[in-house]
């Protein structure tokens, strides 16, 4: 598919899967604009996607999806220099992050990989509306292994959100099933907007760098039957660039529909999970004097 006068942004465009699928992106004639913490690496990513692909449309901006205030930033400059946003693709994430909460007080592992994601498309869903958008949403298989659950998102501090003293892999899976659920409801929601969520596969990148040493340990073992980055892009690509069908607002394995998980996938806690994330964003929204 020729991308050629796209607008697409990539978070963790910078490393991991994200690069690779940044640079066919870009191979395809995408204008690409790469989000990323790490300033070094984001200029390494994007020289080496300039010279690989000859398309010098290519940028980065250092956005930490911890920080709301950053997300915010990044959205308003944005929108001020772009009409349109043909693809987002929501694919950076943590397993263990290097620190306990984000800037709004959220467990950071949730608050990256879900709430920052859900943040940066709603200030960016009217230039998404606008083209008839595509969203890819980067999630993981490990969606299947705990239950996001009604009574975790009651009260005025929901326990899905609340910080805990150490990370685990609970933190993890929970914020790829708030994923792949943000994913359907937001087909739903803004109908305009197609998205699909995925599972890239077991890949050999960086998300795992703040995991224990027991973990890397294991992992170093276990490496040679991963996936490279080059490999794991494949599905996000395809889920950014192929005519979704009956599969829109669906997960994606290998390329190919999969059937949702029906035991950790349900639709009254789905609508739930939407509302009560709207609500922390209007919450931040109105602390800033900012409609929603």
């Amino acid at each position: 598919m020729d991308l050629t006068g796209k607008d697409v942004i990539v978070t963790g465009g910078n490393v991991g899967i994200g690069r690779p699928t940044a640079l066919e992106l870009a191979r395809r004639g995408a204008s690409v604009t790469i989000l990323g913490r790490n300033e070094v690496t984001c200029q390494e990513a994007v020289s080496q996607i300039c010279a690989e692909t000859g398309n010098n449309k290519v940028e980065y901006k250092v956005v930490d999806l911890a920080s709301f205030s950053e997300i915010q930033k990044f959205a308003e400059d944005f929108k001020s220099s772009h009409t349109k946003l043909d693809i987002l693709v929501n694919n950076a994430g943590v397993v263990r992050p290097p620190i306990s909460t984000t800037e709004q007080g959220i467990e950071a592992t949730v608050g990256i990989n879900y709430l920052g994601h859900f943040f940066l498309t709603h200030l960016l869903k009217e230039i998404l509306i606008s083209v008839q958008g595509r969203v890819v949403v980067v999630a993981s298989k490990a969606y299947e292994y705990f239950e996001i659950t009604l009574d975790s998102l009651e009260g005025e501090s929901p326990e899905l959100f609340k910080p805990v003293e150490k990370p685990e892999v609970e933190q993890y899976c929970k914020s790829n099933i708030a994923r792949v659920m943000y994913a359907r409801e937001l087909v739903k929601r803004y109908p305009e907007i197609s998205c699909a969520s995925l599972h890239p596969g077991t890949i050999d990148t960086e998300v795992y760098r703040s995991s224990g040493a027991l973990y890397l340990c294991i992992a170093s073992c276990m490496r040679r039957f991963w996936k490279t980055p080059e490999q794991g892009a494949q599905t996000s690509i395809y889920c950014a660039t192929a005519d979704l069908g009956d599969g829109n607002g669906g997960y994606f394995v290998n390329s190919a529909l999969r059937a949702f998980n029906e035991k950790q996938i349900n639709d009254e806690v789905q609508q739930k999970l939407w509302d009560v994330s709207m609500g922390l964003v209007k919450k931040f929204l109105e602390s800033q004097g900012k409609n929603m």
